[in-house]
């Protein structure tokens, strides 16, 4: 019998630098009125804009596995929609698994749902840890984040990774730290040749949770890892925004790097926050990657994970001494 694999990629449209977590519906009916529309790519992936955060669905004669768990205001959307194909594809309808990328409510919101409908919550253990207490970003004007209800929280917990071999396929979920936050994973379909990169990646200057050690570095660390273990034809789903291919995760890399030394230089010569901000070290760039808004948040971003990082390295370096 030939396998029958099929993978949802769910897409928020629209998402430029601004938080995904800061999106939110407020009524019934704003969530009905979205459109949400499924179209195929490749190979049994499809897309399915207006969810949330992208979700990938990889559905298969073991049971539904989903990678996130979009906005909590459309979860009965969404599985309608996984449901909907598993009926035309015969696929085993079942929910088994859903792999959380981040702690952002964008991508962890369906999680009672899913929970509550049978599947097994996974997560990096801070993951857990974020969900399981209120947290303040002060990055963002000292936002409250409650914590979670019990049943929304990861049920199973890594630290570093983990394998399942699911629907003939072998998925690889991997922790790469301090990146985007402090509980990034990708997950990795290693024979459909297809890589979720959650917020590490969204098709616009990258969101830098920093209050929770996300740092610029570790997204450059996390895309050069991913670069290392795919290849020419390997596609990779970002947390927002289209599917990219190896070409677009290496600009995506370079203009990371580019951003980087260029900030790098001006805390070498030190320059201040608001400095390094009215230096515009992105003007060149904004075009392709702002998505029409501003870059000054990114800067922001970018220059208070590099001196936090020093600052904590050179705490590190005198209790060593």
């Amino acid at each position: 019998m030939a396998k029958r694999v099929y993978l949802i990629v769910v897409v928020f449209l629209g998402i430029g630098f601004s938080l995904p977590a800061d999106l939110h519906l407020s009524t019934q009916e704003e969530s009905s009125q979205i459109e949400v529309a499924v179209t195929p790519v490749r190979g049994g992936v499809h897309i399915v804009t207006g969810i949330g955060g992208n979700v990938a669905a990889f559905v298969g004669e073991d049971g539904v596995f989903l990678v996130d768990a979009g906005l909590s205001q459309l979860t009965e959307r969404l599985l309608a929609s996984i449901q909907k194909l598993c009926g035309r594809e015969s696929a085993n309808p079942a929910l088994r698994y859903v792999v959380n990328t981040h702690w952002h409510s964008d991508h962890t919101g369906g999680n009672e749902t899913f929970a509550a409908a049978g599947a097994l919550v996974v997560a990096h253990e801070n993951v857990l840890r974020l969900l399981s207490q209120d947290q303040v970003m002060a990055h963002l004007g000292d936002r409250l984040v409650p914590a979670v209800p019990t049943r929304a929280r990861p049920r199973l917990t890594f630290n570093d990774r983990m394998n399942l071999s699911w629907n003939q396929d072998l998925i690889h979920v991997v922790h790469v730290p301090n990146a985007h936050s402090n509980g990034d994973v990708i997950v990795h379909f290693r024979d459909a040749d297809l890589i979720h990169m959650g917020d590490i990646l969204n098709g616009n200057y990258p969101f830098i949770d920093v209050d929770f050690e996300g740092h610029i570095g570790g997204i450059i660390r996390a895309v050069e890892e991913v670069l290392a273990h795919s290849i020419e034809s390997t596609l990779f789903i970002p947390g927002h925004g289209p599917m990219a291919n190896r070409e677009d995760l290496l600009r995506y890399k370079d203009m990371l790097t580019t951003v980087r030394d260029r900030v790098q230089a001006m805390i070498d010569r030190g320059m201040t926050r608001q400095e390094v901000i009215e230096a515009k070290p992105t003007a060149d760039l904004d075009a392709v990657w702002s998505g029409g808004e501003s870059a000054d948040p990114f800067v922001e971003s970018v220059y208070d994970g590099m001196v936090r990082s020093r600052r904590t390295g050179a705490r590190q370096d005198s209790r060593s001494r």
